[in-house]
């Protein structure tokens, strides 16, 4: 569960500080080129997508014990 809440929230800064740089850039006319934090966005994106996905099935098998022993 750790892991996935660490993913998610390194994904969102990745995100926050990507976009900041990429508003940055076109604000400035562009001098450090855009390539290296659309890169940094998409990695930011796919890290807080595995954490969510880490988040839900942790969530959904704490879930389905809680079920199974209730039985």
């Amino acid at each position: 569960m750790l892991v996935g809440q660490i993913l998610y929230l390194l994904g969102l800064a990745f995100v926050f500080f990507s976009i900041v740089f990429i508003i940055m850039n076109l604000i400035l006319g562009g001098v450090g080129g855009v390539v290296i934090p659309l890169f940094a966005l998409l990695n930011g994106l796919i890290a807080m997508g595995v954490g969510d996905m880490v988040i839900d099935l942790n969530y959904n098998k704490k879930k389905l014990e809680k079920n199974k022993s209730s039985i």
